[in-house]
């Protein structure tokens, strides 16, 4: 009888917590203000992961993993989701970019690591790119602005607790976009996963997820595997942009080489990527140069 009555006060006591959660869901708006930017090397963070994959219907989908570790320890790593085939790397100082329009796989000897998630006009943009010296400095920059993306969502708007004290936020913006959020409403930087939807798109266009702020067990490489890269029989290109006409060819090997693997499977997609090249491709050639150095590459580098 005392076991059963016990039982019963416990049962009252888990309904009356419960209920004072579900009594104690924030508004949107105080989701809102939970969400912070990040801004590298000007913010004073111990370390900074986060993986981004980018969908987009052509089709295309790309996966971008950043780490950071205080003071000055970048890393950039870029993988076609399809088969994880890496496309750009960058440890270190060292970039690799994997362009199968080139026989040879570019290496850049002084490279830093730009990442940018911000707006632009009424779009919001992701843009993974690497940085020439300035003055013979590596510049390395990370701009996350996650403010103005939940400022743009205004209808619709749902707040809902789930498991481990985290919350789910959904809403949309007024060009019916939809976003969706998963928070740490008790962590020092709340915001844990993000997804971006447009309409009548049923997969998210953009996610970025597994952020962690100032998590000390969040390994980073801090050396760039260039041995066994050299061991791997693959043809190297080893080149020191200088100048801004050198740099902006480097910059569209990378555009380059995030599309070409997924012309490679989808023939339509060819004579956008010709259109954009403005030439002619022999993509028997293209599609040759990718298998014969893609598996070599996936052993090298694999996703983290």
């Amino acid at each position: 009888m005392f076991m059963r009555s016990g039982f019963v006060r416990s049962a009252i006591l888990l309904m009356f917590i419960a209920g004072m959660t579900f009594a104690q869901t924030p508004k949107p708006e105080e989701v809102a203000q939970m969400v912070e930017n990040i801004s590298l090397p000007q913010d004073q963070l111990k370390s900074l992961a986060f993986d981004m994959r980018m969908n987009l219907p052509m089709p295309l989908s790309i996966l971008c993993q950043l780490r950071y570790q205080a003071p000055d320890q970048y890393a950039l790593h870029v993988f076609d989701n399809y088969d994880q085939t890496p496309i750009l790397i960058i440890i270190g100082h060292t970039a690799m970019i994997n362009d199968p329009f080139a026989s040879n796989l570019t290496l850049v000897a002084s490279a830093g690591v730009a990442f940018n998630f911000v707006p632009q006009g009424s779009d919001y943009n992701a843009q993974f790119a690497f940085n020439m010296p300035l003055d013979g400095k590596i510049n390395n920059h990370v701009e996350l602005d996650f403010k103005t993306m939940f400022s743009r969502v205004s209808e619709n708007l749902k707040v809902e607790n789930a498991t481990a004290g985290s919350l789910v936020f959904s809403g949309n913006t007024e060009q019916k976009s939809r976003c969706t959020a998963i928070l740490a409403a008790q962590e020092k930087f709340a915001l844990r996963e993000v997804r971006l939807f447009i309409e009548n798109e049923p997969t998210a266009i953009l996610e970025i997820e597994k952020i962690k702020v100032d998590a000390e067990s969040e390994p980073i490489a801090d050396m760039f595997p260039l041995a066994a890269l050299a061991s791997s029989s693959i043809s190297l290109n080893f080149i020191e942009p200088q100048g801004m006409i050198d740099t902006a060819l480097v910059a569209m090997t990378v555009i380059k080489a995030v599309f070409a693997r997924s012309a490679i499977r989808d023939p339509q997609l060819r004579e956008k990527i010709e259109a954009m090249l403005n030439q002619k491709v022999d993509w028997f050639s293209v599609e040759s140069v990718d298998a014969s150095r893609s598996e070599k590459l996936r052993e090298i580098f694999k996703p983290l």
